[in-house]
């Protein structure tokens, strides 16, 4: 005589079959952008601030932190730092969130204990300016779950600080060469607050936060997009007859010495260098470099850094 399974029984198997297979009543795969828009709605409602897919992650753009920031004579323009930012995605059944805070460094004991006591994680502080007024920090965090309690527990965190960015911010007269300027560097840059800005992306597979012997999770780590920090940025700005330019580069740790020497020869100084990850495979080091001189000696010293920069493309006119 067969028995039956109890009802407890099968309805355990049920969810365990829809936990294994997640996309399994999908006629077929959909890419991350569809697979749950409203849940980023439901992240960008938590934040109090929109965001935009960016690939395959959610990110969510703030207003500065940081202002009239000057060194060396030079006051940077309002694009010329990074705002903050945050990025949500998904890998697998693991939600994941990673930010980057500039902020100004006597901030930046309480922001971080405040990031601490909502359960995520501090994985990196840097100074990416030494010798600025006021002085500088940013702070890398990073927290794993569910997407919408991780954009509560930082909403918690930082409160009032979380704002949305200028829905038109300051343009100011930019007496920038754009064109030159991407000619020389060999990418296409964009305007944005008084700065001409360029992000490169980082093409190499870059994971972080693995877990390659949980045979429970069979989780090997997430993977590091552009959208979730592993970019270089490049930012010019003119101070009156010459321009200032102040970049950060991601690099492996042996192309370093090649990298800075060849701004060096430039006249462009290595300012900082960080490691803002801590614990992705291949390693990354981000490069952190400042100078004032004419725009496109300028742009000829970042040209020579990215071509010794191996995983980056060939250096062509845009």
């Amino acid at each position: 005589m067969t028995s039956r399974p109890s009802p407890v029984r099968l309805l355990q198997g049920l969810l365990l079959f829809a936990s294994l297979s997640p996309l399994a009543w999908a006629q077929k795969p959909s890419p991350l952008a569809q697979l749950a828009p409203g849940r980023w709605a439901q992240v960008a409602h938590a934040l109090g601030v929109p965001g935009q897919i960016r690939g395959e992650a959610f990110r969510v753009d703030f207003a500065p932190l940081v202002h009239r920031v000057s060194i060396r004579a030079v006051r940077l323009a309002q694009g010329t730092i990074e705002r903050p930012w945050v990025a949500f995605g998904q890998e697998g059944g693991l939600g994941w969130m990673m930010g980057r805070l500039p902020l100004p460094a006597s901030r930046c004991p309480s922001v971080t204990a405040r990031l601490v006591q909502a359960g995520l994680q501090v994985n990196g502080i840097d100074d990416p300016l030494p010798g600025s007024t006021p002085a500088l920090s940013v702070i890398y965090f990073r927290g794993m779950g569910d997407s919408v309690n991780l954009a509560r527990e930082l909403k918690k965190a930082l409160g009032d600080s979380l704002r949305p960015p200028p829905e038109s911010p300051p343009r100011g007269v930019v007496r920038l060469n754009q064109v030159s300027i991407e000619r020389v560097i060999g990418f296409h840059g964009r305007m944005d607050a008084g700065a001409l800005v360029f992000h490169l992306s980082h093409p190499e597979t870059v994971k972080c936060c693995g877990l390659p012997n949980d045979p429970l999770l069979l989780y090997s780590g997430i993977r590091l997009l552009p959208a979730s920090g592993l970019e270089s940025r490049i930012a010019f700005q003119p101070t009156g007859a010459i321009a200032a330019v102040f970049g950060r580069l991601a690099l492996s740790h042996g192309e370093t010495d090649s990298v800075e020497r060849a701004l060096a020869a430039f006249g462009l100084q290595t300012v900082e260098t960080a490691e803002p990850f801590a614990d992705e495979y291949p390693r990354i080091l981000f490069l952190h470099f400042f100078g004032k001189g004419k725009p496109l000696d300028l742009a000829q010293g970042v040209r020579a850094a990215i071509e010794r920069i191996h995983h980056l493309p060939p250096v062509t006119p845009p």
